[in-house]
């Protein structure tokens, strides 16, 4: 007995666990979260002295807060500067709340490993220990509480992690709450963003899980022309990360109202409503510009008002918001608490000058998302690579002609799936010196026959090899007008065809399809002027790649491949570099793009839409949007790698590219059919690059 009565004194206490274990079950304390924080929460400054939380500081984080203790919304995000107090209210404030008010397991997820860890200890520990109500709760026992774990005496449990696939596997969380969204991996150990498994977790919990990003900007704007839809003045540019996340919520924009009497009217405390001359705000409807020192009482009076909606003078928000369960708000810098307008003014300057001087963009894309809160519009792909930009250099020329200065055309195919099936057509013309033109660009999408008069016929090149035979009569076929009123026509030189694609019925797809057609084009003598073209890898040193691949001996056989067919793996990183540099030229010449001004805004956004992903240094498209016009012109610069123009001697050139009166493939108006390019040169052309990379 006398053991017995030792051993128990080292257990714990029956009604202490009693008590620990009731706040699990006790209904939640119905409080606003922004309350609760106010009277529970202290901050830790940096000369070590405490203060409850003041809602008066920051007074623009209540709403945000609030909502994250609602249950109309499964997730709430944030996007605004640093100095907004975003953190303090709505990572460490929420965790304080659920603590005292509501119990309940959760995941605070940081951009690092050791960003955790700073976290935890410099902020969450120290406002845990000065907060009496909070550090009543925590367990005892020292083994409970380290940097990535804290277990609390009801049983509820916080972890402090940063992104891995471990970390997002299995366990459940009633909240996650994602911090600096937009610099944390974009794809989490090959699972997906952060965002969609931090969602994951939270799902079984119905309407009381609770998912959190908050971040400023620091993803770019992918479409350099976007322009603010009038329907819709809340939406932000088309980017990844956090301002994505923001256009799929409710949209909520920070307005104040001018203190102006005889205006009154609300407006957006944004960039666009700052004089940087004068350091000061300025109401948009009145021009009246703001004291600096009324940027506390603007904040106290300023409301959050959701994509659709609108304030009265009197305040009252009108309208209908976005039906969604996400709540989502965007401020920028001038509304920022703890930031000054000189300061933003000073930073934004430095930054400028620190680009006009080197060239380096790198601070004044820091100031403008951590500092002004917004995404960063790159000046570089603005001035080189903006659609409207290059639609008004644009040429006026007549539809369908050949422009002066083209020595031969060429023409390339990108072959479509899906809803869009097809071949995509883009014909091109060289001129010396390989200055460019576009001369024609058109869909195959049905057929019509042979003298356009019959019912339009579907065509599917997956699946249909008699569809690929409209690119031998109505594209490599095609003769064009020349310039000159003469009445003479231009042949295609060359045709350049993408063989990637949709896989079909049985062991048919795209490749086979193509290889098909090219062999039958040999029955004609016409293989010389076709070149199959696949993209290979971006980072190859080749340019263009000749090769004759054979499947035979494989179970995979849908490519058709038997050794028969050549076929030449681009480079695409590379010409697709060249084909930017084409762009940037701004003077007709060597290399020089010239767009006739029929071609509509569309075809510029396709030669636009794709960008240099600045991680890996390659070209991709940011979305789903078209980018053909820029892919058939990397694949016009393969086959004119293909062709050996670069060594032309325009001197003394080859005779297709000689000028129209010597060239002899120009059509006369006696002559029915173009005459044929000279397939034996090309046949000779092709044996000398076999094998070999170009």
């Amino acid at each position: 007995m006398i053991v017995g009565v030792a051993s128990m004194t080292h257990t714990a206490d029956a009604a202490a666990i009693r008590r620990d274990v009731a706040s699990l079950i006790r209904p939640p304390r119905r409080v606003r979260v922004s309350d609760s924080v106010a009277e529970s929460m202290y901050v830790v400054h940096g000369n070590g002295t405490k203060s409850l939380w003041d809602p008066n500081s920051a007074p623009y984080m209540a709403e945000p807060m609030d909502c994250m203790g609602s249950r109309l919304y499964d997730a709430v995000i944030f996007i605004g500067p640093a100095r907004t107090g975003k953190t303090i209210g709505l990572i460490d404030g929420f965790v304080t709340y659920k603590i005292i008010n509501d119990p309940a397991d959760g995941l605070i997820v940081q951009i690092s490993e050791e960003k955790a860890r700073e976290y935890s200890k410099k902020r969450l520990e120290r406002s845990f220990n000065a907060s009496p109500e909070v550090a009543k709760r925590l367990s005892p026992r020292g083994h409970d509480n380290n940097v990535h774990d804290k277990t609390f005496r009801a049983g509820n449990y916080l972890a402090i992690k940063h992104p891995s696939k471990n970390v997002f596997a299995s366990s459940d969380y009633q909240f996650v709450l994602l911090t600096d969204y937009d610099r944390m991996v974009q794809d989490v150990g090959g699972e997906g963003s952060g965002w969609i498994l931090a969602s994951k977790r939270t799902q079984s919990f119905g309407s009381t899980g609770m998912t959190l990003v908050e971040t400023s900007p620091g993803r770019p704007i992918i479409d350099m022309d976007w322009e603010t839809p009038a329907d819709e003045p809340h939406r932000a540019p088309p980017t990844t990360g956090g301002l994505d996340l923001y256009n799929q919520g409710d949209r909520r924009r920070l307005y104040w109202q001018c203190p102006e009497r005889r205006c009154r009217r609300w407006f957006q405390p944004i960039q666009e409503h700052f004089n940087m001359l004068s350091g000061r705000v300025f109401c948009p409807h009145c021009s009246a510009e703001v004291d600096p020192k009324a940027k506390r009482a603007l904040n106290l009076g300023g409301r959050w008002v959701p994509e659709g909606c609108e304030l009265t003078l009197e305040g009252e928000l009108l309208g209908q918001r976005r039906d969604t369960r996400i709540a989502s708000f965007w401020m920028e810098g001038p509304a920022a608490a703890y930031q000054t307008w000189a300061s933003l003014v000073a930073k934004l300057t430095a930054a400028e000058e620190t680009y006009n001087t080197t060239g380096s963009e790198k601070d004044l894309q820091s100031v403008t998302n951590v500092d002004w809160g917004r995404p960063y519009k790159s000046k570089v792909q603005v001035e080189r690579r903006s659609s409207i930009g290059l639609m008004g250099r644009a040429e006026k020329v007549e539809r369908r002609t050949v422009p002066r200065g083209v020595r031969f055309l060429t023409a390339t195919v990108d072959v479509q799936a899906g809803k869009r099936r097809g071949f995509v057509v883009q014909v091109q013309g060289t001129g010396v010196n390989r200055e460019k033109w576009i001369v024609d660009r058109f869909n195959i999408t049905e057929d019509r026959g042979p003298k356009n008069d019959q019912e339009p016929r579907a065509i599917d090149p997956a699946r249909h090899p008699e569809d690929w035979d409209l690119l031998t009569r109505d594209v490599l076929h095609r003769t064009y007008r020349l310039a000159d009123d003469s009445g003479r026509r231009m042949p295609i030189l060359a045709l350049g065809v993408d063989t990637g694609g949709e896989k079909g019925d049985g062991d048919e797809s795209v490749t086979s399809q193509a290889y098909n057609w090219y062999r039958g084009l040999r029955k004609h003598g016409l293989q010389a002027r076709v070149s199959l073209l696949k993209g290979g890898s971006s980072d190859t040193a080749n340019r263009v790649r000749r090769t004759e691949p054979d499947n035979t001996g494989r179970k995979n056989r849908h490519s058709g491949a038997k050794g028969d067919v050549p076929l030449y793996i681009l480079g695409t990183n590379i010409l697709k570099d060249t084909v930017a540099a084409m762009m940037d030229r701004e003077r007709p010449g060597a290399w020089y793009l010239h767009t006739p001004d029929w071609l509509g805004r569309w075809w510029y956004d396709e030669l636009t839409y794709e960008v240099r992903d600045p991680a890996t240094g390659k070209w991709k498209k940011p979305g789903k949007k078209a980018n053909e016009a820029f892919d058939l012109l990397a694949y016009d610069l393969a086959l004119a790698i293909i062709l050996g123009v670069e060594k032309i001697n325009w001197d003394a050139p080859t005779p297709w590219a000689t000028d129209w009166d010597k060239n002899p493939l120009i059509i006369h108006s006696d002559q029915q059919r173009p005459a044929s390019p000279p397939a034996t040169k090309r046949r000779r052309r092709s044996h000398m690059i076999r094998n070999r990379s170009v």
